[in-house]
C-alpha cells in the first residue's frame, strides 16, 4: 500500500513579528553553522589519490567564493532593510538570487566533472550538494521571513514528501513485480514437468513401435526366404504348362486371326458411326454457346439496370439525408429559441418582484415619515414609551418589515 502524502496547511495569515524574528536568527545561525561546515570539510579534490585536474579545482575555489558572497548579501540584507529607501534592498535580494542560481550551476557543473571518477569521495559530494542546497533554502526561508511568510520551506516539504512517496511506490511495484515473477516461475517449472512427463511417454511410445518394426522385418525377412523358393517351384510348374499352352494358344491364334478380320470390319463401321455422332454434338455445342452468349447480354443488361436503380437510390437517400439534417437544425434553432424565451420571462418575473417589493418597502418608508413627531406635553412629562410588536423602542405600527424571499429561493 503506498504512503498518502500529508498535505501541509498554507498560512493565510502573516506570521507575528517576534516570531518571525525568532525563526530568522535561528535560521542566520544554521546558515553560520553551515558555512564553517563548508571551511572546514576536506576537499573533493584531494580525497582521492589521482587529482581531478585544474578544472575542477577552479570549480570548488568559484563555489568557495560565491557561498562567501552570498553570506556577505545577508548580512548587508539586515542593514539594508532599516533604511527608507527600498531600492537598494530589492538590489540586495537579486543578487542573492542570481548567487543562490550560480551556486546550483556550479554544483551542477562540479557532479557533471566528477561522474569520470566515481571513486572520488562521492560520500561527500553528496553532502556537499545537500549543504549548499539547504543553505539555499534557509537563504530564500529568511528573506520570506522578513515579509511575514515562508511558502519556500512549504513547497520543499511538499517536493521531499512526493519523492519519498514516488520511491515507495517504485518499490511497491517492484514488489509486486516480483511476485508475478515467482508465480510465472512456478508456472515455468510446472509447464516443465508436464513436458518432461509428455517427453518420457513418447519416448516410451517410440520405443515400443522401435521393437514392433524389428519384429516385423525379421518376419519380412523369413517370409521372404520362404517365397523366393515357393516362386522358384512356381516357375517351373508355369513352364510347363506354358510350353502346353503355347501350342494350344498356336492353334487358337489362327482362330483368332480370322475373328481379329471381322473386328476390323466392325470397327469401320463403328468409328464412321462416331463421326456422324460428332458432328450432331458439334452442332449442339454451338447452338449452346449461342445461348450463352445471349443469355449473358441479357444478364449484363439487367445487371446495369440495377447499378443505375441504385445510383438513384443513393441520389435519393443524400437528399433525404440532407433533409433531414437541415430539420434537425430547425428543431434545435427552435429549442434554443424557446429557452431564450424561457429565460427572459423567468429574469422579467424576478425583476417584476424585485420591483414589487422596492414599491412596498418605499410605500412604508413614506407612510413613516409623513407621520408628525411627538410633542412634549406643557408640564414637561416624559415621553411615554410603548413597545410594539418591532422589538422594545419602536413605535406602534412601525413593526420592521420581514425580509421578502428572493424570487426562485427555496
Amino acid at each position: 500500500a503506498s504512503t498518502s502524502t500529508p498535505t501541509l496547511s498554507r498560512p493565510d495569515t502573516l506570521l507575528p513579528v517576534s516570531k518571525a524574528q525568532a525563526y530568522i536568527a535561528i535560521f542566520e545561525d544554521a546558515l553560520e553553522q553551515l558555512a564553517v561546515l563548508g571551511d572546514i570539510a576536506p576537499d573533493v579534490g584531494k580525497s582521492d589519490n589521482k587529482p581531478l585536474g585544474e578544472e575542477i579545482t577552479r570549480i570548488l575555489k568559484d563555489q568557495r567564493a560565491l557561498e562567501a558572497r552570498y553570506q556577505e548579501l545577508l548580512m548587508e540584507q539586515d542593514k539594508l532593510k532599516a533604511l527608507p529607501n527600498k531600492t537598494k534592498f530589492k538590489e540586495s535580494q537579486l543578487a542573492i538570487l542570481d548567487i543562490s542560481n550560480e551556486l546550483q550551476q556550479s554544483t551542477q557543473v562540479l557532479a557533471r566533472n566528477l561522474k569520470a571518477h566515481p571513486s572520488v569521495a562521492q560520500n561527500l559530494l553528496k553532502i556537499q550538494q545537500e549543504r549548499s542546497a539547504l543553505q539555499a533554502l534557509i537563504g530564500r526561508s529568511i528573506r520570506e521571513l522578513r515579509e511575514y511568510r515562508f511558502d519556500s520551506l512549504i513547497n520543499t516539504v511538499e517536493d521531499e514528501y512526493k519523492k519519498r512517496n514516488t520511491l515507495q511506490n517504485t518499490i511497491n511495484r517492484e514488489n509486486e513485480a516480483s511476485e508475478l515473477l515467482k508465480d510465472l516461475q512456478k508456472q515455468l517449472s510446472n509447464e516443465k514437468r508436464l513436458l518432461e512427463e509428455e517427453t518420457s511417454d513418447r519416448n516410451a511410445v517410440i520405443q515400443q513401435l522401435k521393437d514392433t518394426i524389428q519384429e516385423i522385418n525379421a518376419l519380412t525377412t523369413s517370409e521372404q526366404k520362404y517365397i523366393k523358393k515357393e516362386t522358384k517351384a512356381h516357375e517351373n510348374s508355369v513352364r510347363q504348362r506354358c510350353q502346353h499352352k503355347e501350342t494350344t494358344l498356336t492353334q487358337e491364334k489362327s482362330e483368332l486371326t480370322a475373328k481379329l478380320d471381322q473386328e476390323k470390319k466392325a470397327h469401320e463401321k463403328i468409328v464412321d458411326f462416331l463421326h456422324r455422332q460428332r458432328e450432331v454434338l458439334e452442332r449442339q455445342i454451338q447452338d449452346w454457346m449461342t445461348k450463352y452468349e445471349e443469355d449473358t447480354e441479357a444478364k449484363a443488361n439487367e445487371l446495369e439496370a440495377l447499378k443505375q436503380r441504385r445510383t438513384q437510390d443513393l441520389d435519393k437517400f443524400e437528399e433525404l439525408v440532407a433533409a433531414y439534417e437541415e430539420l434537425e437544425k430547425i428543431v434545435e434553432e427552435d429549442r434554443q429559441i424557446k429557452q431564450r424565451e424561457a429565460e427572459e420571462m423567468r429574469v422579467l418575473k424576478e425583476r417584476e418582484g424585485a420591483a414589487s417589493r422596492i414599491q412596498r418597502w418605499w410605500r412604508r418608508t413614506l407612510a413613516r415619515t409623513k407621520k408628525p413627531p411627538n410633542v412634549k406635553s406643557a408640564k414637561g412629562a416624559k415621553k411615554p414609551t410603548t413597545k410594539g410588536k418591532g422589538g422594545k423602542g419602536t413605535a406602534p405600527g412601525t413593526a420592521k418589515p420581514k425580509s421578502a424571499k428572493k424570487p426562485g429561493g427555496k
